[in-house]
């Protein structure tokens, strides 16, 4: 598969196109065990980055060393046997498309901040993949997300000047996946040693779509429950500030009153302003409502891919059936 550059990406310089050896993609298939972030080994150029290979990080109750010196350590093994050893990013395996987390952007932010914009998280996802079709998603940071991960700051004005939206969080970039020379010829010569055994199709047919979409249903539905409590706390905020403006105004009037006195009595009048009496009140933090929409949206995109499919397949055996 492939796609067309991107004029924009590439007048920043910034790679818009993931180049993978099909070893790569089976990287994940073999480790899923593995949650933990997982360097990757890359090629760049103005225009392209190539992932050439990489390696899993074990979990640190495996290891004596800490996770930075462990890459560094294989980084150096990687160099001196002749491998590419530049860090560009890591992968993950998730299950369900359920990657957008706190812990997610905090370890790519990271690795943006550190190795610049043009790294990468590889996710592959063991759910979807069963179904029938290799899921693989390379994406990174925006630039406007990074900008205002940065401040610390993460309210309702701030993502609103900045327009930071569910969609904005992260960028997809686009994978092709190449063959060298001699695994296409593996690929050749394993097709025909196997056209003389008859393959088993039927499971094209299976029309049972309950399981995972009632998984994905169930997800949503958390999801739905989190978002619901963050709505919860920012509605608490509201009423917190509501009552504190209340107040403010009671003590504005207070005030005016106290000061039409004074300049009958030809006295120094008081302050009607104090810019210090909202400081009290802190707005809740929006990431973690706007990473849960952005959750939820991955949700929905794989529903209405698999639903479709799906949907195809009863159509066509309803129309065998009224055939016969």
């Amino acid at each position: 598969m492939a796609w067309g550059l991107d004029t924009t990406r590439r007048r920043h310089g910034r790679p818009p196109l993931l180049h993978l050896p099909l070893p790569m993609p089976l990287l994940p298939l073999w480790r899923l065990w593995d949650r933990l972030p997982s360097p990757l080994r890359p090629l760049t150029s103005s225009k392209v980055l190539e992932v050439t290979n990489s390696f899993p990080s074990p979990p640190s109750s495996e290891r004596k060393k800490g996770a930075d010196e462990y890459q560094l350590d294989m980084m150096k093994s990687l160099r001196e046997v002749g491998m590419d050893n530049n860090k560009v990013g890591w992968y993950q395996s998730v299950a369900m498309g359920t990657f957008c987390t706190a812990s997610f952007i905090e370890h790519q932010f990271q690795y943006q901040k550190s190795l610049g914009p043009n790294a990468i998280c590889l996710i592959y996802d063991s759910a979807e993949t069963s179904k029938g079709s290799l899921s693989l998603r390379a994406v990174r940071l925006t630039k406007a997300f990074i900008d205002t991960y940065k401040t610390n700051s993460f309210t309702k004005e701030i993502f609103a000047k900045a327009d930071i939206r569910s969609a904005t969080v992260v960028e997809e970039i686009p994978i092709e996946i190449r063959n060298s020379d001699i695994i296409t010829c593996w690929l050749q010569q394993t097709a025909h040693a196997n056209d003389s055994a008859p393959a088993s199709s039927f499971e094209r047919l299976d029309l049972a779509t309950n399981a995972y979409l009632e998984s994905s249903l169930k997800n949503m539905t958390l999801w739905a429950d989190e978002l619901a409590q963050e709505h919860y706390k920012f509605q608490g905020y509201e009423r917190a500030l509501s009552k504190q403006r209340a107040a403010y105004q009671q003590w504005q009037n207070r005030q005016r009153e106290e000061n039409k006195v004074r300049r009958e009595n030809g006295e120094e009048l008081v302050p009607e302003e104090d810019p210090t009496f909202f400081k009290s009140v802190n707005q809740p933090s929006r990431l973690e409502s706007l990473l849960i929409t952005k959750q939820m949206s991955t949700y929905c995109e794989h529903i209405n891919r698999y639903a479709g499919k799906s949907f195809q397949k009863l159509f066509l055996a309803a129309k065998i059936h009224q055939n016969e």
